[in-house]
């Protein structure tokens, strides 16, 4: 950028005359660039965007990705056979009579020099890697969760400060209209065309309009806050355009669409695992068994030897370990498929919750928009119509015009609870998809 700047100027110092005209021209030409550049960084945040971004800023997904990682390398370690072990050691030394400490006179004395490797059953080790794999998944299954909370979370601060930038803005439409109106009020009460009284209902009509622009400022400097904690200083940046939240992703009835929900995924990781347990609970009741194999050197006088060893252990209590532990195990896949169940109901009545809330509020906020808007805009023309005429106040006016802004809130405060109610069915799984809707999703 600028090399091109740099190109114009000079371009437009050589050919154009006379140099005051090269000059109005180049600074034009910086200008514009200026501008262009300041418009391109305070360009607005929308609602995909600020999603893109929390997303790439999360250290916790980041983490959850290290984790599927490490649980992933743990199963496949655990699933090698053991290291073999090395065994040194001294046999049958005399501690007394002539021979005392004599490593090569006595024929029963030995050096010792072996090594022993303990084989697992190869099934054994086969669950092993399997379970780390599903504790990989489950690693995973918990980023989707995060990543899902992620999502709603910004979504409901993104349309928090989109609704609050909204709501100043009504505000500052009326506040433009009632400065201008107690301006002449003032000219008026000087020349005798208006009384006091008219004038102090303006101003306090002003000075509450004004306190409700600082409220909605407030409260999107707080919708700025939250989205900070996630997006850093793009959370400066304006909130919009509104994505069209005409229909939602999934329908609150059907139960196979609930089994995609983050959380359900995370318990389905959390059943497999203790499946896992269950199926090496069950090997336990197979022994590892281990080979030693040793070299032994006697004195000059005798001859060296080698021994051979196997060793298996001997599962002679079985009810009080191995089935204890498979007990375990089995009650706590039992625990596991229980609390699948529960949770399953439990978002079914969350969405089914969230998407009626949403349907019923966006077709409370259409009514109003068709009926209750046309009727406040015909009383603000016809008070200033009669107030034209001499029949009617302005403290009549400033009612009617009111009147109509708090109209407008109205509709804008059941909007904004709609767009609240469809992001928490949306994001509620994180990434809405495209499924096929249900005759009763539209209002």
């Amino acid at each position: 950028m600028r090399v091109l700047v740099t190109r114009s100027t000079t371009w437009c110092a050589w050919r154009i005359q006379p140099r005051l005209t090269a000059v109005l021209v180049c600074a034009g030409l910086f200008a514009t660039l200026h501008a262009s550049g300041a418009a391109h960084a305070q360009a607005p945040l929308s609602l995909p965007e600020a999603l893109r971004l929390a997303e790439a800023h999360s250290p916790q997904l980041a983490s959850a990705e290290y984790a599927a990682t490490a649980a992933r390398e743990r199963g496949i370690a655990s699933s090698q056979l053991p290291d073999p072990v090395l065994r040194l050691g001294l046999d049958n030394v005399p501690v007394t009579g002539p021979d005392a400490y004599s490593l090569t006179t006595d024929f029963m004395t030995m050096r010792r020099i072996g090594v022993m490797q303990e084989f697992t059953d190869s099934e054994k080790r086969d669950l092993r890697r399997q379970r780390g794999n599903v504790e990989a998944d489950r690693e995973l299954a918990k980023r989707d969760a995060a990543r899902a909370t992620l999502r709603q979370e910004v979504a409901l601060a993104w349309l928090d400060q989109y609704f609050a930038q909204r709501t100043a803005e009504l505000w500052r439409v009326l506040v433009q209209e009632i400065r201008l109106q107690t301006t002449s009020l003032e000219a008026g009460l000087a020349t005798g065309r208006a009384n006091a009284s008219e004038l102090r209902a303006a101003q306090a009509v002003l000075v509450q309009s004004e306190d409700q622009i600082a409220a909605s400022e407030q409260q999107a400097r707080i919708g700025t806050t939250m989205l900070a904690r996630w997006l850093g200083a793009d959370a400066r940046r304006n909130a919009g355009p509104l994505p069209d939240m005409s229909s939602v992703g999934y329908n609150a009835e059907e139960t196979a669409e609930l089994i995609g929900h983050p959380q359900l995924a995370l318990l389905r990781q959390d059943t497999l695992l203790a499946e896992t347990d269950l199926k090496l609970a069950s090997r336990s009741k197979v022994p590892d068994w281990s080979v030693e194999v040793a070299y032994q050197q006697r004195g000059p006088a005798y001859s060296n030897m080698v021994s051979i060893g196997v060793s298996i252990p001997l599962p002679l209590f079985p009810n009080e370990r191995q089935d204890r532990g498979i007990a375990a195990s089995q009650a706590q896949l039992a625990q596991v498929e229980t609390l699948f169940q529960d949770t399953l109901q439990q978002h079914q009545t969350e969405l089914r919750v969230s998407f009626e809330e949403w349907r019923s509020l966006q077709r409370r906020a259409q009514s109003l928009q068709n009926t209750l808007l046309p009727l406040a805009a015909d009383r603000v023309q016809q008070t200033l119509a009669s107030y034209a005429g001499g029949t009617a106040s302005l403290a009549q006016v400033l009612e009617a015009r009111r009147a109509a802004v708090d109209a407008r809130m109205q509709v804008l405060l059941l909007e904004r609870d709609a767009a609240r109610a469809w992001a928490k069915v949306n994001f509620q799984f994180g990434e809405p998809t495209n499924h096929a809707q249900a005759s009763g999703d539209r209002p």
